[in-house]
């Protein structure tokens, strides 16, 4: 096999991965101390800009988890963070929300983020981080999650 004729997506490929380990590891370690993973970070930033949402809704909307985040809303629910409440417009079904808890939380995951965007602004200018993002975008197009990104309003 000719390795060179790959060598640049190969990189590529492991570029990406490599930014991916790192960025989880960095945002992990900061939730580590407010008591959060990143997906119940997600769910509560998502939550906290939506304000209700059905189930089905929320997991349309979620990058970190795939398939449905009843197991994480449970355990959220437990936590005292997120409550579920009958949809008034259909008794049948239960919509999701904030516990005062949870808009605390979602503050703390907030300044996080914020402080990530920081840094990234400080590597990179705003055309090199919207080349990048276009780029990375297009390699998504035709895929589910092109979709969750748009419908989060994420879309070069």
């Amino acid at each position: 096999m000719d390795r060179n004729k790959y060598s640049k997506a190969e990189a590529f490929r492991y570029e990406i991965l490599a930014v991916q380990r790192q960025g989880n590891r960095l945002l992990n370690n900061l939730l580590k101390e407010i008591g959060l993973t990143a997906s119940q970070a997600e769910v509560l930033r998502i939550l906290d800009e939506w304000k209700t949402l059905s189930l089905k809704d929320l997991g349309h909307l979620l990058i970190c988890e795939s398939g449905s985040p009843s197991r994480l809303l449970d355990r959220m629910s437990a936590d005292g963070l997120v409550e579920k409440v009958v949809d008034p417009k259909d008794s049948r079904y239960v919509i999701l929300q904030l516990t005062t808890q949870g808009v605390e939380k979602a503050k703390l995951v907030e300044d996080i983020e914020q402080g990530l965007y920081e840094q990234l602004m400080q590597l990179y200018s705003e055309e090199e981080l919207e080349t990048m993002s276009s780029l990375l975008f297009r390699f998504l197009k035709g895929q589910s999650l092109a979709d969750t990104l748009k419908r989060r309003g994420y879309e070069p």
